[in-house]
């Protein structure tokens, strides 16, 4: 017989936007754990290509894939989903409420732009098209019905990587910043999706 998920939405303590509220142990592991394999791989990237960058350059870039890498996978963990896709909670702070918002989420997410700006082998086409295309991106998955929204945010990453691979070219060394930064704000961010506990937590 199959076994009944165990769907928990309710949580206390902290708040915690990185990895959301009461989130497991191994969940914190795998949140945390990603960002530093987005560092280990811009850094070994960036050690076997000469990209005549400055020191800043090398330690911006190193803050984005941190933030992007350990984010796709940090939003996607049930602890996010359900600290993301819930309702202001009683104990938490107003300004909990603001990073609820999907909209204002994906808006502070700039990095496109800091890109155009801070490398000179970017166009500021290429950063504002990829911010625009990913505000109208989070807008449609939140206007979509929830039982589309999955695939819907896949479509979306699809037809991203495909325009990112052939029809616009990326600044120098990024190759891989629109495909991570679309996983992590279109699906693992937008995406409603059941939360599930450990089946040891049922009765908590």
């Amino acid at each position: 017989m199959e076994r009944t998920p165990n769907i928990i939405w309710s949580y206390e303590g902290q708040p915690d936007l990185a990895v959301g509220t009461q989130a497991t142990t191994t969940e914190k592991i795998l949140g945390w754990t990603a960002g530093f394999i987005g560092v280990v791989f811009v850094s070994f990237l960036y050690w076997n290509n000469d990209f005549n960058w400055t020191i800043w350059q090398y330690i911006i870039t190193v803050i984005i894939a941190f933030d992007l890498v350990g984010g796709a996978v940090a939003n996607s963990l049930n602890s996010c989903k359900r600290f993301y896709h819930s309702s202001l909670q009683t104990f938490e702070p107003s300004y909990v409420k603001l990073a609820k918002n999907h909209l204002f989420f994906s808006l502070i997410h700039i990095h496109p732009l800091i890109v155009s700006l801070v490398f000179s082998s970017a166009s500021w086409f290429y950063g504002f098209f990829w911010y625009l295309i990913l505000q109208i991106s989070v807008l449609t998955v939140i206007k979509t019905p929830l039982y589309l929204q999955r695939p819907i945010s896949m479509l979306i990453i699809v037809t991203a990587l495909l325009i990112n691979g052939y029809f616009i070219s990326s600044p120098t060394g990024f190759n891989w910043l629109i495909p991570v930064l679309f996983i992590k704000i279109v699906y693992g961010h937008t995406v409603k999706e059941e939360p599930y506990r450990p089946e040891t937590e049922k009765n908590i």
